[in-house]
Parts: C-alpha cells; sequence; structure tokens
C-alpha cells in the first residue's frame, strides 16, 4: 500500500506547480517547442526546460519531432482531473455543510464537470430556474424530488399538455396533501398519468434533487442532515454536466419501483 501511495503521491507533487499545469493545459491544444512556451507563459526557457524534465519523467509529456514537446495520454487523463479539484475547492464552504455519502462513487469521480455550472443562490432563485427548466423543455422533462413545490406545477402540466414526455421519480416518504390532490385532479395531473403522459417511480429515499431537460439541469444536495438544501442549486447547460445528469436519472430510474396508477399517498 504505501507503494501504491507514494507512486500517486508523486503525480499529485508533480501536479503541484501552476507553471507545470499551465504547460499542460498548452500542450493539450498543440504540440509546442521550449522557447514559444516560455514566451507565452512568460518565463524563463530554462524554468519550462526544467519543468518539462518533470513532466516527462512522469510520463505526462513528450519530446517529438523538431524539438516540439506534446502531451501524453497519461498527461490528458491526469489534466482532465483538475476540474474536480477545481470544482471542491472553489466549493469547499458548502460541501462543509453538504453530504454526497449516498451518490455512488462512479457519479462522484466524474463531478468535475460540475466546474462548468451556475451556483444558484436563494429559495427564490432556485424554484424560479426549477420553473424555467420545465418551460424550457420542448422533448422531455425527468426530475428526482423528495417532494413537489406548488408553484412548479404549472409550467410542468403546460408543457406535458403540449406533448413533452415526463419521467418523475419521488421519494416513497413524501405524502400529497389532500388539498394538493384536489388541485392537481383539477388541473388534469392524475389524467396525464391514465393516458400514460406522465411515468411514475419511487425511491426509498433522495439524496439529489436533479430537475432537467433535454438542454439544461440542475442538480441539489442535501445537507448534512439529510434535507435536500433549496437554497443551493448547481445549474449548467454543458453536454458533460447534461451527460452526468442524465446518467444520474437512469441510475435511479432503474433502481426504483413503479407506482401504481391508482394509489396516491395523501395525508
Amino acid at each position: 500500500m504505501s507503494s501504491y501511495n507514494e507512486k500517486i503521491a508523486g503525480y499529485f507533487l508533480e501536479l503541484a506547480s501552476e507553471q507545470r499545469l499551465n504547460i499542460l493545459s498548452d500542450l493539450l491544444k498543440k504540440p509546442n517547442r521550449v522557447n514559444l512556451l516560455a514566451k507565452k507563459l512568460q518565463v524563463t526557457p530554462q524554468e519550462v526546460h526544467r519543468n518539462l524534465d518533470r513532466l516527462s519523467h512522469a510520463g505526462m509529456v513528450k519530446k517529438g519531432l523538431e524539438d516540439h514537446y506534446r502531451i501524453t495520454s497519461i498527461g490528458k487523463i491526469m489534466l482532465s482531473q483538475m476540474s474536480l479539484v477545481s470544482f471542491l475547492s472553489k466549493n469547499k464552504k458548502f460541501f462543509d455543510g453538504h453530504d454526497l455519502d449516498d451518490v455512488p462513487t462512479k457519479f462522484t469521480k466524474r463531478l468535475g464537470v460540475l466546474e462548468e455550472c451556475k451556483h444558484i443562490k436563494g429559495v427564490t432563485a432556485v424554484l424560479e430556474k426549477w420553473r424555467t427548466i420545465y418551460s424550457n423543455s420542448e422533448k422531455y422533462v425527468y426530475d428526482i424530488l423528495s417532494e413537489s413545490p406548488p408553484e412548479t406545477v404549472t409550467p410542468l402540466l403546460k408543457r406535458i399538455a403540449k406533448g413533452v414526455e415526463y419521467r418523475h421519480i419521488i421519494s416513497k416518504q413524501f405524502i400529497e396533501p389532500e388539498g394538493r390532490v384536489k388541485m392537481l385532479e383539477k388541473m388534469g395531473y392524475y389524467k396525464y398519468i391514465e393516458e400514460k403522459k406522465i411515468q411514475r417511480r419511487e425511491t426509498k429515499s433522495v439524496s439529489v434533487i436533479l430537475v432537467m431537460n433535454e438542454k439544461e439541469a440542475g442538480i441539489i444536495f442535501s445537507t448534512t442532515s439529510d434535507e435536500p438544501d433549496l437554497r443551493n442549486m448547481f445549474y449548467g447547460k454543458s453536454a458533460g454536466f447534461h451527460e452526468w445528469c442524465h446518467d444520474y436519472f437512469e441510475h435511479i430510474w432503474k433502481k426504483s419501483r413503479k407506482i401504481p396508477n391508482h394509489r396516491i399517498n395523501k395525508k
């Protein structure tokens, strides 16, 4: 184990330099010579050469034809992980009070895609963005909810009426207030379920609230007391973040259980 950790520590040591990270980032675009790298980074050629030697020894860069250095596959993979480190460092205070213990490791490893997201703060702003994701949908809406805020229902049902596909996962613990059941019935929600325009499933618990359409998505993490934090949402449109959200939804969907159309949990 000590030898294994020593090798890992060695890689991190080589990445623990702003200049070496800048060199890798530049070489990711195209191969380059020492003098041109030095000019771009505004440092001496000797400094660049010394850092290239270290990166070469670690297997992250390689000298090619005409004294051009190029980034290797190892270098590309190591550099790709920096987005995760950057995201966590920028949001250290946030994650001090939020819990990702229930998020599968295969998804936490990919959390670097959140580096491309916007951090929406405040309940009002979060709910407004939630409604916007529903309203902007043209093909589908997928969501995973611990509860469904009343103010998000109208824009969602309008899109379903226009033929937008809706797949919905809700926490098994959620109980619909009786007054809200009547409101949803009046708005045609249960009719859409009978017509199979709404597909519903339930899961034991919800640790991440997710709301997405075919273009954008937002996720809400739980606090350390296991309560979804509606004061904070990470919202984005990038391909990497959207893919993460889609994969996470499908993972939870496959593990969840279909809700019989006739059953309504209410209090």
